[in-house]
């Protein structure tokens, strides 16, 4: 690590591993990537598993979220496709 002289990127080698930072720089080295918010990411895979548990009882689904029936049903029939522009991860 004493070899990466940017002390940003010697604190992303640090966080995630120098062999998953050498990936990184491989992958992705001179462009600009977005990584989601906390909130957004979590969020994410909160709605993927409404989508999975859903059997029709939006209220079980409610109660155990801490969401609105309303919010459930906006969640499960959201199209499973990622927004235009985005890229889809499986988790």
């Amino acid at each position: 690590m004493e070899d990466i002289a940017d002390e940003q990127q010697k604190a992303l080698a640090e966080l995630i591993g120098i062999e998953n930072y050498k990936k990184l720089v491989e992958v992705y080295g001179g462009s600009s990537i977005y990584v989601y918010k906390r909130d957004s990411f979590l969020r994410t895979l909160r709605d993927k598993k409404i989508r999975e548990e859903f059997r029709g009882d939006y209220k079980v689904l409610a109660q155990k979220y801490n969401l609105t029936e309303v919010a459930i049903r906006k969640i499960v029939d959201e199209k499973n496709s990622p927004l235009q522009g985005q890229i889809a991860f499986d988790f």
